[in-house]
């Protein structure tokens, strides 16, 4: 599609535009026929998250490297950039309930919540390693994070950790929660999933077959990945 490094994608609520960041640093806009609508230029770094405005999809969220979150107009018209964070930017994501207020994950080993009309927002901290995901929950008054330090973290959003759920030894890289809130999921570099509720307890574990790999170690990619 044009990018030159690793994509991130994000569809737009209606389901008929595409949102696709990249290594290369750009985010491009897309109709579901592939035709580019616009791309949007100006971070230093590799483009890792990409977010569509829930409410009527006209605004968009980068998250990059470059230490920023930026938010834009479908025109590419830059409306706020987003700065505090020390170290890369993994993972953004829109509040489902009020349409101006965000969500960034850090490898500074925290999360941030903002707001459009602040500066500064609240901070989420305690992780000992990078922030690889976050989530809200459907009526947004619960926010998750997933880090590399083998734990999830669930989160009021003053700041104040309600609980952990600890993973015995792997980065866990993503997490989301039921439609309903009562539950979240989790994925950790172990090859496995796990399903949570929201004291604690694991109810499940999926476990994924390990991918095979050839002489050198590198992963052998087949038809279904």
């Amino acid at each position: 599609i044009g990018h030159k490094g690793r994509v991130c994608v994000a569809f737009s609520k209606t389901g008929d535009t595409i949102l696709t960041g990249s290594y290369d640093s750009t985010v491009r806009l897309w109709d579901q026929a592939a035709n580019m609508i616009h791309e949007f230029k100006g971070h230093k770094g590799r483009v890792k998250s990409v977010a569509f405005s829930p409410h009527n999809g006209n605004r968009i969220l980068i998250g990059s490297w470059d230490k920023t979150a930026r938010l834009w107009n479908l025109n590419g018209k830059m409306i706020r950039e987003f700065k505090g964070h020390k170290n890369r930017i993994n993972d953004v994501a829109f509040s489902p309930k009020e349409d101006n207020m965000i969500l960034t994950g850090s490898e500074d080993n925290s999360a941030r919540l903002w707001y459009f009309n602040e500066n500064t927002g609240q901070e989420f901290t305690g992780h000992t390693d990078a922030v690889n995901a976050v989530a809200y929950s459907s009526k947004a008054d619960l926010i998750m994070t997933c880090s590399a330090d083998s734990t999830t973290r669930l989160w009021g959003t003053d700041g104040i950790m309600k609980q952990e759920f600890k993973w015995p030894s792997e980065t866990v890289n993503a997490a989301v929660f039921s439609k309903n809130g009562d539950t979240i999921l989790t994925g950790s570099e172990d090859n496995t999933a796990r399903l949570w509720n929201l004291q604690g307890k694991m109810i499940k574990e999926i476990k994924v077959l390990k991918p095979k790999k050839n002489k050198k170690g590198n992963r052998l990619y087949t038809k279904e990945d």
